[in-house]
């Protein structure tokens, strides 16, 4: 009896013995197995972390770059990009299409251009266009859509006839008159139409880049010491002329900017017809060239 007792504790401390190895061998290679994979994870997170890092400096290095170009130079560089287009596609106090005011004009230049020359035995004073440049007139049929007139081979004068023709003011041909005095705060001067009688033809001058020091008498030129640039940077004085139909008379030559009554102001009728913007000297020339 008693050794069949200690046979069987024998026995079950076996067992237990056994089991506990099993368990302690089981719960090692567990760990092995996991410590791998702990790795594994701590790798990626490593290398995640490394990649903010990365895209953080990048944007970092990218936000420093960026700020190293100066608001001024940005401004700059932007207002170059829409002057160069607003040449191109607006007529305004610096030309239009490649062609600037006080520019020499040789045959070449209208060949490379694309500008026609108008039939006349006049010099010294002539108009060109660009045949592609047109439009349908009601009254007076196929017109160039713009003009430029030529005084002593340089430009003079650029005259807008069509509608669809941009200009720097905001203003358009058919445009009211009411639209032209807002657009210039009301300082222009009336002159009539010395063939229009009754008025019904008139014009709304702006000096542009320029101020009158010294009046000139009634009909003469505008004199170059009796103005004064704005700006030491222009070279030429510059005026736009709005032509304006469907007025009445106000006066029987001028009002100046200076001198508008509100009574005044509000009798002024009609739409523009046509507008020139050039040299005061081909403002003047009323006729144009004839």
């Amino acid at each position: 009896m008693l050794d069949f007792t200690q046979g069987s504790s024998l026995a079950t401390i076996k067992t237990v013995i056994f089991t506990t190895v099993l368990l302690g061998t089981a719960q090692l290679l567990a760990g092995c197995d996991s410590q791998p994979a702990n790795s594994n994870e701590n790798d990626n997170v490593t290398a995640q972390t490394d990649n903010i890092d990365k895209n953080t400096a990048e944007k970092d290095n990218a936000s420093i770059n960026s700020s190293s170009i100066s608001p001024a130079n940005a401004d700059k560089a932007q207002n170059n990009e829409a002057e160069k287009l607003s040449n191109d596609k607006t007529v305004n106090p610096s030309g239009y299409q490649k062609l600037s005011f006080g520019q020499v004009i040789t045959p070449e230049l209208l060949n490379e251009l694309g500008l026609t020359k108008e039939k006349t035995d006049n010099e010294q004073c002539y108009y060109v266009s660009n045949p592609a440049l047109n439009y349908v007139d009601k009254e007076y049929g196929k017109r160039a859509s713009v003009l430029y007139q030529i005084i002593d081979n340089k430009v003079a004068l650029i005259a807008i006839q069509a509608p669809n023709i941009p200009f720097y003011t905001d203003i358009h041909v058919g445009d009211s008159v009411t639209e032209v005095m807002k657009a210039h705060n009301n300082e222009l001067t009336y002159e009539v139409d010395k063939y229009a009688v009754d008025g019904d033809y008139y014009s709304l001058i702006a000096n542009v880049n320029f101020e009158v020091i010294k009046k000139p008498q009634l009909g003469e030129l505008l004199k170059a010491e009796n103005i004064k640039l704005n700006n030491e940077e222009d070279k030429l004085p510059i005026q736009i002329e709005y032509h304006i139909k469907g007025g009445q008379k106000l006066n029987d030559y001028r009002i100046s900017s200076t001198e508008w009554t509100a009574g005044k102001q509000s009798l002024l009728k009609g739409e523009v017809e046509s507008i020139d913007i050039g040299l005061p000297d081909a403002i003047y020339l009323v006729e144009g060239c004839s």
